[in-house]
């Protein structure tokens, strides 16, 4: 027994012995104690459930919305580790089944077959409606408003009509189709893609409806103030010798004119400035297409260019006699009188005018005034230009009319 006691070889065998024993009594408590765990399930609560049936036919009036799932596994991984969301699914399949409520069994995939899974309830209760079209025209709800002064014109919709899938109970409800457009300080038109909503009588969207398209295009014209005026346009600086205008015509004889509230006001009973024409070397016909000029403080000028026929002959003359010599811009308490060169009072000058021959052949004394302007000249003698205005632009004085005459200008006698 000593010798046992005293060998190295027993004392390695004891060793080997107890750690045997002690590898068991600890294997047996974890399997003790992870047994019973294995048997709990795990529950997941409010889980959506889903519902799979024909779309195109039907739509799913009631149903129950979540269910409760309960998972049981050995694996101590499933335990404590929670699926992603977007790996499992809890459903229900309806897609075979017609209109009605019908008791439908809960389905579920995605989860591991160690898993064992309950669902809780496993049978549920769904309603399906057929779905019903209607056909409405798109309604456009115009927002806020345009900016001050301005105006938003008739809405345009492409397309005008859309077609609107509900459950058959829910037809009656269907009110309107509606596109919002907001047109908040807006100066200019709007074009723009609105998605659709299907409203009923109170205004409420009516959620789940199906619409067809789901899109439109809306057109909204926006124009500030505007006025209609006649356009005149600004013949500059005299034909070439021998040529006179018989005619000038235009595409259109007044324009659109878009602005400011003050600035149309102020243009009501006026004319709008149009194209320059430089006269000095037009010899021949000419067709012109020019740009109308936009003024200060003017948004636009409809139409945006002016067609312009010049008629060019050869002149005339003709000899116009005794056409009075008017005074304008003389004081109160002043007089005057034209002087002729020997000094003798005159109230008339003959004098040539040049011009196409249909247009002198028409000229009537009163179409025409020659004026001499006095304006702010105090009591003396004076030598001041004459102005030949006549009623056509296409008219002018010859050359070798008078360009100035004397006039003496006295204070009344009291």
């Amino acid at each position: 027994m000593d010798k046992w006691l005293n060998s190295h070889w027993f004392a390695r065998a004891v060793a080997l012995l107890l750690a045997v024993m002690m590898w068991m009594v600890v294997n047996l408590e974890t399997e003790q104690t992870t047994t019973p765990e294995a048997s709990q399930p795990v529950f997941i609560d409010g889980v959506n459930l889903h519902v799979k049936y024909d779309t195109d036919r039907f739509q799913v009036v009631k149903q129950q919305r979540t269910v409760k799932v309960a998972l049981e596994s050995s694996n101590p991984f499933y335990r404590h580790n929670f699926f992603p969301a977007d790996s499992w699914e809890v459903y229900v399949d309806a897609t075979g089944l017609g209109k009605g409520t019908h008791r439908v069994p809960v389905q579920y995939k995605g989860f591991p077959d160690e898993v064992k899974v309950g669902i809780i309830p496993n049978i549920v209760e769904i309603t399906l409606e057929e779905k019903k079209t209607v056909e409405r025209e798109v309604d456009v709800e115009m927002l806020g408003v345009v900016a001050p002064g301005y105006t938003a014109g008739e809405p345009i919709v492409k397309p005008f009509r859309a077609l609107v899938r509900v459950p058959e109970s829910q037809v009656d409800k269907v009110a309107a189709v509606k596109a919002s457009v907001d047109l908040e300080g807006a100066t200019s038109a709007i074009k723009t893609t609105v998605p659709l909503k299907v409203v009923d009588k109170s205004g409420n969207v009516i959620q789940g409806a199906d619409v067809v398209p789901l899109t439109v295009e809306v057109n909204i014209p926006v124009t500030s103030p505007f006025v209609k005026v006649p356009v005149k346009l600004n013949l500059t600086n005299e034909m070439p010798n021998g040529y006179s205008l018989a005619s000038v015509d235009m595409n259109v004889e007044e324009v659109t004119v878009y602005g400011p509230k003050e600035v149309i006001d102020a243009m009501k009973s006026s004319t709008y400035s149009g194209p320059e024409i430089d006269l000095s070397n037009i010899t021949s016909d000419r067709l012109l297409e020019l740009k109308i000029p936009v003024m200060d403080n003017i948004v636009k000028v409809e139409p945006e260019y002016l067609k312009v026929s010049l008629k060019v002959v050869p002149s005339t003359t003709k000899r116009l006699e005794k056409v009075p010599i008017r005074i304008s811009g003389l004081s109160e308490n002043l007089q005057a009188k034209v002087l002729s060169t020997d000094g003798q009072e005159m109230s008339t000058i003959d004098f040539d005018a040049v011009g196409a021959a249909q247009i002198l052949n028409q000229l009537r004394p009163e179409d025409l005034q020659v004026v001499a302007d006095v304006s702010s000249m105090p009591a003396g003698v004076y030598e001041i230009a004459l102005n030949y205005i006549f009623q056509s632009d296409y008219l002018r004085p010859s050359e070798s009319a008078p360009k100035k005459v004397t006039v003496e200008i006295t204070n009344k006698q009291r």
